[in-house]
C-alpha cells in the first residue's frame, strides 16, 4: 500500500471529555501547514493501539497520539507490535490528564506549538521499555515508566476520579492511599548491578523524568541514553515517612535520602515475588492489579523516532 502522511489518533475522553473539542483545531493546523492528515477517534480501552497498528498497515509515515499518557502508551504499543523493519515516526499532542512523557520531551501543552514541532520535523529516536509478566502471552511496551507498589496504586486511584483532573487527581489519590499504605513486597531484584532480596513498597523503572503530573521520580533520566533510571525503597515507610517522601518526590531530591532509597542506571530488571500480590503499571496503564508475581523488564534503545524540540534532545 502506498505511503500516507499523518494520522492523528485522538482520545475524545481525555481531560474528562474536553479533548474532543481539540480535533477540529488539530486538523486545521496540519492542513494549514500543507500536510495531508487523517483524524480518528478512539472508542474505548485498547482502541488506540488497534488504530496505530492499522496506521502502520496503511503506510502512514507519522502516527500522532493526541491525548494523555494512556493514549501515548497505546499508540507506542500499536507501533512496536507491528511487524515491520521500518517504524513510522511518532508525534505527541499532550491534551490528556498527566502528559508526563510529553513534559519530559519538552513538548508544550499548547496544541498549536505541539503541531508546529511535528510539522518542523524536529526530533530523534528514543528508547522504549518492555515489561513481560511471566506466564502471560503479551508483553507491554512503555515510554515513560514502569512502576510497582505504591506508585501504581496512586495511579489506579487517580483513574477512578470522574471530575478531578491533572496533578490534583494524583495528589488526592496519594492522600487516599496514605490512609492505607501498601504492605511491603518481599521480592528478588536482579539487575546488571546487583542481585538482592529486598522488602520494598515501591520500585520505579523510568525512561522519563516525571510521574503523576508532579512527582520527579527520575530527575536525571534521559529518554535516549540507552538506560533505565531505576529507583526503589529500601525499607518500609510509615504514614509520616510516606508524607515526607511525597515532598521529596515533588522536588526530585529523594535519592539524597540513602537510608530510604537506592537508585542507579540499568538496561534490564528482573522482579520475582514470593506471592502473586504485586501491583504494576506501564505509563499509567495496568500491567497487574495486585496479582502479579514475576516480571522481566528490558530496554530497546533508539526504537522509534519521536518529534520533539531539538533543545530537549539531551
Amino acid at each position: 500500500m502506498g505511503e500516507k502522511d499523518i494520522i492523528v489518533i485522538i482520545n475524545p475522553k481525555a481531560r474528562k471529555g474536553r479533548a474532543e473539542e481539540k480535533a477540529v483545531l488539530i486538523e486545521r493546523l496540519f492542513k494549514k501547514a500543507g500536510r495531508d492528515v487523517s483524524v480518528v477517534f478512539t472508542k474505548g480501552v485498547g482502541h488506540a493501539e488497534k488504530l496505530a497498528a492499522k496506521g502502520c498497515d496503511d503506510g502512514y509515515k507519522t502516527i500522532v497520539a493526541a491525548g494523555g499518557d494512556g493514549c501515548v502508551n497505546e499508540v507506542i504499543n500499536g507501533i512496536m507490535r507491528h511487524v515491520s523493519s521500518v517504524k513510522p515516526c511518532m508525534g505527541i499532542i499532550p491534551i490528556g490528564r498527566g502528559n508526563d512523557y510529553a513534559w519530559s520531551l519538552g513538548i508544550p501543552a499548547d496544541v498549536e506549538k505541539a503541531v508546529d514541532i511535528i510539522v518542523s520535523g524536529s526530533g530523534s529516536p528514543v528508547d522504549v521499555g518492555v515489561v513481560e509478566v511471566l506466564g502471560e502471552k503479551r508483553a507491554r511496551y512503555f515510554l515513560n515508566g514502569n512502576g510497582y507498589g505504591f506508585e501504581p496504586l496512586v495511579n489506579f486511584k487517580a483513574m477512578e476520579f470522574k471530575r478531578i483532573n491533572g496533578m490534583a487527581s494524583y495528589v488526592l489519590a496519594f492522600i487516599k492511599i496514605l490512609f492505607s499504605p501498601p504492605v511491603p513486597y518481599q521480592v528478588r531484584l536482579e539487575t546488571e548491578e546487583e542481585s538482592v532480596d529486598i522488602l520494598t513498597q515501591q520500585i520505579s523503572i523510568c525512561l522519563g523524568r516525571r510521574m503523576g503530573s508532579a512527582f520527579m521520580l527520575a530527575p536525571d533520566a534521559v529518554v535516549d541514553d540507552g538506560f533505565f533510571d531505576l529507583m526503589y525503597t529500601k525499607r518500609p515507610f510509615s504514614r509520616a515517612s510516606l508524607l515526607a517522601a511525597a515532598v521529596w518526590f515533588l522536588s526530585g531530591r529523594h535519592l539524597r535520602h540513602e537510608r530510604y532509597f537506592k537508585g542507579y542506571r540499568t538496561r534490564s530488571v528482573r522482579i520475582r515475588s514470593q506471592q502473586p500480590v504485586v501491583a504494576s503499571h506501564a505509563d499509567g496503564e495496568i500491567v497487574s492489579y495486585m496479582d502479579g508475581k514475576d516480571f522481566n523488564i528490558d530496554l530497546i534503545p533508539s526504537a522509534v523516532f519521536v518529534f520533539r524540540p531539538v533543545s530537549c534532545n539531551r
